[in-house]
């Protein structure tokens, strides 16, 4: 019976001040709220890795949450050079390491930015995007899976989820900068100087490859080994949290660090668990690793055809970028000419016009390789290209050389994905021009 003392009341009395139709109805809500945010955690596990089961504890089968091994930075070497911006100039930068292609650190670069100014902090970016999707994942057939930021963030302190899975979900969010509701973000930090050479930016946005990606994720989230695609060099500035890395030189054999064998999966966590401690051993056969334990403010380097896997140690915010200059044209020509022909003939007519010297080079190497079509007789209507690069960090399957050979299976599965990105992008627009009362606000650069 209710303190109100009525024989048939149902619980919801208005007598009972401690019972109201208000109070009642807020716990509906956040008993709802709650319900829909496990279903759709569940539901996000399930499609970005559907060979586990979520039901049966698969996500946290190998207990990497109760290890501390690979989160530690004990005894960890980490011997590539770091300078300040104020430090190395760009004629330097470009003489001593990305023309002879070697990792640096360059600390300083955010100081100016609004991201590296608190825009990017956790506590901002719930408050101005927590309603915003971003990519976590993609599903069997291609198709980004997306969460709400908010529930991302709080994901990743669940005991039941984010904190105690192997390999957490992990935002990779390659069209953050096309989308309405999160293309604010790119006026948050600016391109370094020492990057500002972008030569893929002359095919245009719509042709080009995925190139940028706003990036969060939580302890032993991260990005297994791999080598970046199209041969191009890659900058990674950290915002939030430490990321370690692990890199491994051009020509290194992908069968010694990157092994077929059982129970090696492709995350980041378990090739940290099981291959980096062969590179430690005596017998190693390959060349040791340059280790980074990169922090907040850092940025760095990854020059072409290096091999690297990434592994956060703790909550962290970042923006990387992948790009063309001049110092790495000639490696990036050749693969950007088998792997997106359409796209480099597109390239090369805008070369001839405003980078002659770099279109002979581009019509030195064809000359060398008869397997490619000369672009001089190709027809322009084919100059129309959706090809890109999957929009994850990159593609594991590249080989080491630098004549790498084009996976076009995986070409055709890129195809794909960049139509549903675009996809994407359209609903998204559409749904927020009718929802203009959750537009958010551009704010401006310091």
């Amino acid at each position: 019976m209710c303190k109100c003392g009525h024989e048939r009341c149902t619980g919801i009395c208005l007598d009972d001040s401690n019972n109201t139709v208000e109070n009642r109805t807020e716990e509906l809500r956040e008993d709802d709220e709650e319900w829909l945010w496990g279903k759709k955690i569940r539901a996000a596990k399930r499609d970005a890795r559907s060979e586990l089961s979520v039901s049966k504890g698969e996500w946290r089968k190998h207990g990497y949450a109760e290890s501390v091994s690979c989160l530690s930075t004990e005894g960890l070497n980490d011997t590539v050079p770091r300078f300040h911006y104020s430090e190395l100039s760009v004629a330097d930068f470009v003489q001593r390491f990305e023309r002879p292609r070697l990792p640096v650190v360059i600390t300083g670069l955010a100081e100016k930015w609004a991201a590296g100014n608190g825009a990017w902090s956790v506590e901002k970016l719930k408050e101005r995007l927590g309603s915003h999707k971003f990519k976590v994942g993609s599903d069997d057939d291609g198709y980004s899976v997306r969460l709400s930021l908010s529930r991302f963030l709080k994901y990743c302190d669940s005991p039941e989820h984010g904190a105690v899975d192997d390999s957490p979900l992990y935002i990779f969010d390659g069209s953050f900068a096309d989308r309405r509701g999160s293309k604010c973000m790119a006026g948050d930090y600016t391109i370094p100087p020492y990057f500002s050479e972008d030569l893929f930016r002359m095919v245009g946005e719509r042709r080009r490859p995925p190139y940028r990606w706003f990036v969060m994720g939580p302890a032993r989230s991260g990005s297994g080994l791999h080598i970046d695609p199209l041969a191009t060099s890659a900058w990674n500035t950290l915002i939030q949290g430490h990321k370690r890395w692990a890199l491994f030189p051009p020509g290194t054999p992908k069968t010694l660090v990157l092994p077929k064998e059982p129970g090696l999966e492709r995350e980041s966590i378990s090739w940290f668990s099981k291959v980096y401690p062969r590179t430690r051993q005596a017998g190693w056969e390959g060349p040791a690793p340059l280790d980074i334990i990169q922090g907040p403010g850092e940025t760095v380097f990854v020059p072409g055809g290096w091999w690297h896997a990434v592994l956060n140690l703790d909550l962290t915010v970042a923006v990387t970028q992948n790009y063309a200059s001049t110092a790495n044209f000639d490696r990036v020509w050749r693969h950007a000419r088998k792997g997106r022909p359409k796209m480099s003939i597109k390239w090369l007519s805008v070369l001839r016009r405003e980078r002659p010297d770099l279109a002979a080079l581009a019509d030195a190497a064809d000359v060398g390789d008869k397997s490619v079509p000369d672009a001089s007789t190709s027809s322009s209507s084919s100059s129309s290209s959706s090809s890109s690069s999957s929009d994850s960090d990159s593609s594991s399957s590249s080989d080491s050389s630098d004549d790498e050979k084009i996976d076009h299976k995986q070409v055709q599965q890129d195809k794909k994905r960049r139509k549903c990105e675009e996809s994407a992008c359209r609903e998204d627009a559409a749904g927020h021009e009718n929802l203009g009362q959750r537009h958010l606000r551009e704010f401006v650069t310091s």
